[in-house]
């Protein structure tokens, strides 16, 4: 048995209420989809994202607000594609930062992938070790998409005012009172915390009496291995390597260290020979982990074959990832070959001696 449809007929006003409304959806889509957005993948480079999207690095680099600098992280969410009529609010609201409260059971690992980042772009953001115990009511600064919504607290004319100077961010005025940036925030009903200004009056609440103890900060050393020449610091507790000059940080760098099976080996060690490039392998094919990497770049070797390199198969800093050897950025590492003894003056390999000796490394949990 068949059955007969009638077609309805469209009516001239109906029709022209089909089309207002397409209009009105298009010109809605429009206004949303002013952005596209990558996630970086495990060993993917900005230059190859670029080259994916039809991009150079520049470019890339403008849209992100990421300066000179080519080191990506996983789970990094980089604008690929952004509409010109985005304002330039809009456009600092995308590369601001917020504040997250951590909540029960927070972990760093769970708010970095909340947030699309790298657990060593959090722990970096906020200075603390990636082994940091967290607890309910603490404050992270996290990067932030969108305003932050806050209640202001009532009756809060008599309140002591803060001017706010040039350099100062909530994170620093927080810590000089006392308080926490929660509270901060609040009192002053900040709708964005990260887009305060010199000159700005800030009221500044009471201490809490019971407040938790304030974010503890990176080690500091109080004892020194040398004083007069250049040293190497890796601290296998936060995941992190700092260059001395005597009791003077250069520069830190977020790496990640041997995993529990492959440890890192501690002590005091000096580099004994560098190579811009080489080959790495090892491991055995009948246990199945056996492992080949080809040109790994800006290699240092301290201890036998343990050593600082780049890499370029993984990005996820911050965590023990490697067989032994201290993984760095690609940028990182290089920096650090061409700042440490002995120093390179040729493309091959490089050992050091009495007259061009390794820097000092100390390699401590």
């Amino acid at each position: 048995m068949k059955f007969a449809f009638s077609r309805p007929r469209l009516t001239r006003s109906l029709v022209q209420a089909i089309l207002i409304l397409a209009l009105l959806l298009g010109n809605a889509l429009s206004l949303f989809a002013y952005e596209t957005v990558h996630v970086v993948k495990p060993g993917e480079t900005l230059s190859q994202i670029a080259e994916a999207y039809g991009k150079t690095v520049d470019e890339l680099r403008a849209l992100n607000n990421l300066g000179d600098v080519d080191f990506v992280w996983y789970g990094q969410r980089l604008i690929v594609e952004s509409d010109e009529t985005v304002s330039s609010r809009e456009s600092a609201v995308v590369q601001s930062i917020a504040y997250y409260q951590v909540q029960p059971g927070d972990t760093l690992s769970g708010i970095a992938n909340a947030y699309g980042i790298g657990l060593a772009h959090l722990v970096d953001l906020n200075r603390i070790s990636p082994a940091q115990r967290l607890y309910a009511g603490q404050t992270l600064a996290v990067p932030a998409r969108e305003a932050l919504s806050a209640t202001p607290i009532v009756n809060n004319s008599a309140l002591p005012i803060h001017v706010v100077q040039a350099g100062e961010h909530i994170g620093i005025i927080a810590g000089l009172y006392g308080i926490s940036v929660n509270a901060l925030v609040q009192v002053n009903a900040l709708n964005d915390p990260s887009l305060i200004v010199p000159g700005q009056r800030l009221r500044i609440p009471a201490a809490e009496a019971d407040a938790p103890p304030p974010t503890s900060l990176y080690h500091q050393h109080t004892t020194f291995p040398t004083t007069t020449e250049k040293w190497i610091d890796v601290d296998l507790s936060e995941q992190r390597v700092v260059a001395y000059e005597g009791t003077t940080e250069v520069r830190s760098f977020i790496i990640s260290s041997g995993l529990p099976g492959t440890p890192t080996v501690t002590g005091t060690f000096r580099i004994w020979a560098k190579v811009p490039v080489q080959d790495m392998y090892g491991g055995n094919r009948a246990a199945g982990n056996y492992y080949y990497l080809e040109d790994v770049p800006w290699v240092q070797y301290f201890y036998e074959d343990y050593a600082f390199h780049g890499t370029t198969w993984h990005a996820n800093f911050g965590r023990p990832a490697s067989r032994g050897c201290i993984n760095m950025s690609p940028t990182d590492a290089e920096w650090l070959f061409r700042w440490a003894g002995p120093e390179a003056e040729d493309a091959g390999w490089l050992f050091s001696n009495g007259e061009n000796p390794g820097t000092l490394v100390v390699v401590h949990e």
